[in-house]
């Protein structure tokens, strides 16, 4: 490649700068180190459409020949290869200032928008350790209103705190958008476990709540008024707004059952020899899972619609009686029915409210309210179901036409209850009465009439004034009895029992031995159904 030198003069260098865009120049050993000018070029003899941005490094000063002499034409021509350096541009210098200003302005507002994102997930960092949560799940949250985990964990304890986890894992795919449902239930599974730490503290205040909580099992024939009792009277008024839970009889459970969505319900009513024990077994099922779920709340009373004591001795003695129920199914159910009670005391009540109404009243309402299964119900079957309502729990004045008897409180006892429900309460006993439920208190209320709530205003806080007074009296009745107790741990009067005698139905039909039977740790057999 040629090369120039500023060894004799500065014509050469000159030259070289001139020819600017096909030669490399190179400096000898002649040149000063600390004073000289380079000028970077293609090379040589190679054109391009367009030329090349060059790079000149100057300093106004001067190049030294080989023999010591200055050169000051040496400097002109430096200066005249920078100018035309420049001229050759065509301005190219001020737009690519104008380029590197723009350049700057994007990078800058690009790393202004990293830190804005990066500081949106910082703040939202521990949504990001849940399983389950991803950018895309995380963005769902966000726009729910979850901006960090401890709202999430709040939103839980208000909603869904006692409840089945399938609740929120609906409502985390329902409302918030999570499609797959593992990822649902991670969420659910984690936030539970989080929350119940940090309950473990306050543990042993929120048991001393559970145990002061009472329960109540609003019982009555079909079409008495039960909806219409737990909605206008005790969720419409100031009596028991706020003292009262309602947990609504399951139905919509029984309509809805498994991916096919078979109405249970239905088919009960429509074939009663094929689902009278299938319909029976589920409806307790779901009375366990339902007294599970409602278990955690905080409101003094809890109302349940109708108990698995009523289903025991009256639905299911009904279709037993009608021949709906064979005796092996019967057996059977009687097998596990103690059994599960016995380790499920949840499902013990502390007191029954039973409306009352004839069961051509019940039969008129069930026509007016037109539900789609009770189409073929009749009214010889409300009126054997009120007879078995009557014989359980309201006195029978012969004593001999009902498997339960009914006995008035004790008079020592009456002082307690307030006048308006005086002559309204009563305690069940009798041989025939589980042993769970013996002496539990009574509450009967009149619903003969047809009164219309949202009118009556009067009538309506009356039925909830008694309800409210009944409540007192069971309160003070279970501090005094559980002072009384002491630290036995025993649940008052409730007593544990073991299957009756012969209870255990066999295939050889045989019974189960009553000495094997007693050795049985039903406890631990059943725990799965407390969770235990």
């Amino acid at each position: 490649m040629p090369t120039a030198t500023a060894i004799n003069g500065g014509s050469s260098i000159a030259a070289c700068l001139a020819r600017k865009p096909t030669i490399k120049p190179t400096i000898t050993s002649g040149i000063c180190s600390a004073n000289y000018s380079v000028c970077r070029c293609s090379g040589e003899n190679r054109t391009t459409a367009a030329p090349f941005q060059s790079w000149v490094l100057a300093r106004p000063t001067w190049f030294r020949t080989a023999a010591g002499s200055e050169g000051p034409v040496t400097v002109e021509a430096t200066k005249s290869a920078v100018e035309g350096l420049k001229s050759s541009d065509g301005g190219d210098e001020e737009k690519v200032d104008k380029g590197e200003k723009g350049f700057s302005e994007e990078k800058a507002a690009r790393m202004n928008r990293r830190h804005k994102g990066s500081s949106e997930v910082v703040g939202n960092a521990d949504l990001l350790t849940i399983p389950g949560v991803g950018p895309k799940n995380l963005r769902k949250l966000m726009e729910k209103g979850f901006r960090e985990m401890a709202e999430l964990k709040q939103f839980y304890k208000d909603k869904f705190l006692g409840k089945s986890n399938d609740t929120m894992v609906e409502y985390l795919q329902s409302s918030v958008g999570i499609i797959h449902r593992n990822h649902a239930e991670s969420i659910t599974a984690f936030i539970k476990e989080s929350v119940d730490e940090e309950l473990k503290d306050v543990d042993i205040d929120v048991k001393a709540a559970a145990k002061k909580r009472i329960t109540f099992c609003v019982e009555g024939n079909i079409s008495v008024g039960k909806t219409t009792f737990l909605q206008r009277i005790v969720r419409d008024t100031i009596e028991l707004r706020d003292l009262v839970e309602v947990v609504p009889e399951p139905i919509d459970k029984w309509q809805d059952i498994g991916p096919d969505h078979f109405n249970i319900l239905d088919a009960f009513y429509a074939e009663p020899h094929r689902y009278a024990y299938t319909f029976q077994n589920y409806v307790f099922v779901t009375r366990v899972m339902q007294e599970r779920e409602s278990s955690g709340g905080v409101k003094p009373l809890r109302l349940m619609e109708r108990s698995v004591f009523s289903d025991r001795m009256v639905f299911v003695r009904a279709v037993h009686e009608a021949k709906w129920m064979n005796e092996m199914e019967i057996s059977i159910y009687d097998s596990w029915f103690d059994p599960v009670v016995s380790v499920l005391p949840g499902l013990i009540p502390d007191g029954f409210i039973y409306l009352r109404a004839s069961p051509d009243t019940c039969h008129q309402r069930m026509k007016l309210r037109r539900r789609a299964e009770e189409g073929g119900v009749s009214l010889d079957y409300l009126r054997d179901l009120h007879e078995k309502h009557e014989s359980w729990l309201f006195p029978f004045q012969s004593g001999h036409h009902g498997v339960l008897s009914v006995s008035k409180l004790p008079e020592q006892m009456d002082k307690s209850l307030h006048p308006d429900i005086r002559d309204r309460v009563f305690n069940l006993e009798g041989d025939h009465m589980h042993s769970s439920i013996q002496k539990v208190p009574a509450l009967v209320l009149d619903c003969e009439a047809n009164i219309d709530f949202s009118r009556d205003i009067e009538a309506k806080e009356h039925y909830a004034r008694q309800v409210a007074e009944f409540f007192k009296y069971v309160k003070n009745r279970k501090e005094v009895s559980s002072s009384q107790a002491g630290d036995s741990g025993l649940l008052g009067n409730r007593q544990i029992l073991l299957p009756r005698e012969g209870g255990l139905f066999l295939p050889n039909e045989k019974h189960f031995p009553q000495s094997a039977l007693k050795s049985l740790e039903f406890r631990r057999a059943m725990s799965f159904m407390s969770g235990q």
